[in-house]
């Protein structure tokens, strides 16, 4: 009985991979990797943002289930940095220029669905194929910044009075795991008997403004130099400009803008196709 069951789940795979349908139908494993550009409170205004290289690398399964569709899982895993100039109030009625730095290791997995737009040469020999992407993904990241080249995690620091009763400050601080929705375009060609090259540009949609620990709301510095969960450490993150025995009471600023953060990937790939190509091959997969 188990062998006539074996038997009849081989004939019916076999079936599913048949020549006529095998050439529609298939999975490709491949790896990518490129820049990350960030986008955020301190990042370049415009398309100044693009300056700062941050690398990034993953691997990607691409499933292909009928001509011009293709769904694909992602692992990226990458870095993200900036450092700028801002002019920041120093409680004495002065502006003065600080330089904020700050770095965070990006970790994603996601979900995408492909769309080709059309096919130059022959969708099931060699081709070359634009398309345009869409996804959602779960995100990790964990924003840090130095003192004397000592790095500190700023979230456990509440730069910006998370916590602190009586303004209008988070309860909690914000959460380094988020969903992000994903849109961007890239261009395939196949190579060769299994190889397929491709690039791809693609934004992601945060809804955090915490990439970079900074946002638009307005801080009283007294308020996170008092807080436990800060102390002098998540004052001098907050604003640098302050002396801490000098801090008036009445010190009130915001540290960033009010738009949220984004991030986004420049990319090659290369992937090998899971099996026979095209119609050729009795239709049960090889590597």
């Amino acid at each position: 009985m188990k062998t006539s069951i074996s038997f009849s789940l081989l004939v019916a795979l076999c079936m599913l991979l048949s020549p006529k349908l095998a050439a529609q139908q298939y999975f490709e494993l491949g790896v990518q990797g490129g820049d990350m550009p960030y986008n955020g409170d301190l990042s370049d205004p415009g398309m100044g943002f693009l300056k700062d290289w941050n690398t990034f690398g993953g691997f990607y399964l691409r499933y292909r289930p009928v001509s011009r569709v293709g769904f694909r899982f992602n692992g990226i895993f990458g870095n993200i940095a900036a450092e700028q100039n801002t002019n920041l109030p120093d409680g004495r009625g002065n502006s003065v220029t600080v330089t904020r730095d700050f770095r965070s290791k990006i970790r994603e997995f996601s979900l995408a669905a492909e769309l080709d737009l059309f096919y130059l040469g022959d969708p099931e020999d060699r081709f070359i194929a634009p398309y345009v992407m869409a996804g959602i993904g779960r995100t990790s990241f964990n924003p840090q910044s130095q003192i004397d080249g000592v790095y500190y995690d700023l979230q456990p620091l509440r730069t910006e009075a998370q916590g602190v009763a009586g303004g209008e400050y988070e309860p909690v601080p914000y959460e380094l795991d988020i969903t992000t929705f994903h849109l961007g375009a890239g261009v395939r060609a196949k190579l060769g008997e299994r190889f397929v090259l491709g690039g791809e540009v693609s934004g992601r949609f945060t809804g955090t403004d915490y990439l970079d620990d900074i946002s638009g709301r307005r801080v009283n510095y007294l308020d996170v130099l008092s807080n436990p969960q800060s102390s002098t450490q998540g004052a001098y993150f907050s604003n640098p400009a302050v002396d801490p025995a000098e801090a008036p009471a009445d010190l009130v600023y915001a540290r960033g803008g009010e738009s949220n953060d984004f991030y986004y990937l420049i990319n090659l790939t290369l992937g090998i196709r899971l099996g026979n190509w095209g119609g050729g091959g009795n239709g049960c997969y090889s590597f």
